[in-house]
């Protein structure tokens, strides 16, 4: 999810477990023919919540064949002529003069069809692409290969399940889907109480396991795979530590080709939590002769775990995007700084100033649609104001005002309003942060404010 681009209503990426009030189950059959790029999938939800304004949100290249009640009865739907389009997905909506709300459980049966890439390459890669090459196939919860449920009302999406599946594959002999450890055979079923975006990733490739961690899809040696996790332990301690909030879960490192022609030495990745899936990188560089990352990759490495605390849990509301992505930018310049020394991070800041000196952005008070805040906004903008309100208060400070924002994400959209409460539940005074404020956020030069802050601070 660093800086890849990104096609979507929301992200990558899951990263925590979901926080909706419903659990919503799945359970059904997944056929993938790696040859021919066929995807057949045969699934009942069930536990869905009380939803009057939702859509049911399916990738534009699967073709319905029905959706059934638990009855097995028929169920007409909108969405099969002039489909409204909302990112990757068509928009889908069940007609029923008697009930006015989604039901608690349906059945759907469906078959898509994708391109397969071998040796011609298409212009783009990015997560919300159902991705085959001669290798593997790809899809993210970002695609939506499976049905997510669109609250719209709250402007959330529903895209984590408990899962009962069973998955067998043509021309492969790996499967794994996100949460649960991967698998040999062609056929496997796979199960997790725990909600999970559904992440799926089939072909022929071999993993790697240490201590209940996986690398998938790559000739990493053993005493190689072992440096790698010892320093994923470290940055998930240094998190769990600035944070004082566990940090329990499994990982999962995946190596993908790029469907796209990608410049030498360049790299993209995604996180769908805990798995996080990288193209152009070879795992036995991750780390150095004394076992170690090298300084990009800890800050990198330090942005995707962050998504462990800002995940789905904030993809909802107009600001998402500052959620999602600035928040996780920030806290991985502190894992920069605790591991790699403030000298690289100024380097890291200073240079970030330079990103931003000739864009124009629009006020975060100003922002009306999550689509305001670009890509330049949310990795670099964002997190230097950030950076400025740790700067002003202290990282103590600002530590307890994230776990504040993560209190108000289990029931609520994140606002501004919620930030501003954050910080006096944690010592700043309402004089201070309106001062803040009124110089970072709500003003017409706030770009330049937060240049000139950064700049002073850090050269």
């Amino acid at each position: 999810m660093k800086k890849n681009r990104l096609a979507k209503l929301v992200i990558v990426c899951m990263l925590v477990s979901s926080t909706i009030s419903a659990q919503v189950h799945i359970k059904g059959q997944v056929e993938i023919d790696m040859t021919s790029g066929l995807v057949n999938c045969s699934f009942n939800l069930s536990n869905i919540p009380e939803l009057k304004d939702y859509r049911i949100l399916l990738n534009k290249g699967m073709n319905i064949k029905y959706f059934k009640n638990s009855q097995n009865q028929l169920i007409n739907y909108n969405g099969h002529y002039d489909g409204i389009m909302q990112g990757e997905a068509i928009e889908y909506t069940f007609i029923n003069d008697s009930i006015a709300h989604i039901p608690s459980e349906f059945h759907v049966t469906y078959k898509g069809a994708f391109p397969v890439y071998t040796d011609d390459l298409k212009e783009l890669d990015y997560k919300g692409i159902i991705a085959f090459n001669d290798q593997t196939m790809r899809a993210t919860e970002q695609t939506k290969w499976y049905p997510v449920i669109y609250d719209a009302a709250n402007d959330k999406l529903i895209n984590s399940y408990s899962y009962d599946l069973t998955v067998s594959i043509t021309g492969g002999n790996t499967i794994f889907i996100n949460g649960t450890a991967p698998k040999k055979g062609t056929t496997s079923r796979f199960v997790s109480k725990k909600a999970r975006p559904l992440l799926l990733f089939v072909g022929n490739y071999d993993f790697i396991e240490n201590k209940g961690d996986y690398i998938l899809n790559t000739t990493v040696t053993k005493e190689n795979s072992e440096k790698i996790f010892d320093n994923i332990a470290f940055i998930k301690s240094q998190l769990s530590k600035n944070l004082d909030i566990k940090f329990t879960d499994n990982i999962y490192l995946i190596r993908h080709k790029p469907l796209n022609k990608r410049r030498e030495g360049s790299s993209w990745g995604f996180n769908t939590y805990p798995t996080f899936a990288f193209t152009g990188i070879n795992f036995n560089d991750l780390v150095n002769e004394q076992g170690k990352f090298s300084n990009n990759y800890y800050r990198y490495f330090g942005h995707e775990f962050a998504h462990n605390y800002f995940g789905n849990n904030v993809i909802s509301g107009k600001l998402s995007w500052f959620w999602l992505e600035s928040f996780t930018e920030y806290l991985s310049y502190n894992i920069a700084e605790d591991i790699c020394g403030t000298e690289y991070l100024k380097e890291v800041l200073i240079k970030r100033t330079e990103n931003i000196k000739d864009a124009s952005f629009i006020r975060l008070d100003k922002i009306q649609n999550r689509n305001e805040i670009g890509e330049t906004y949310r990795y670099v903008l964002g997190p230097l104001m950030l950076k400025c309100f740790e700067d002003k208060f202290g990282r103590n400070k600002m530590n307890g005002v994230i776990k504040s924002l993560l209190e108000f994400t289990k029931s609520e959209t994140l606002t501004l309003q919620h930030w501003k409460e954050s910080a006096i539940k944690n010592g700043i005074l309402k004089d201070e942060f309106e001062a803040f404020e009124a110089n970072f956020i709500k003003n017409d030069k706030f770009k330049q404010n937060i240049i000139e802050e950064i700049r002073k601070n850090y050269n």
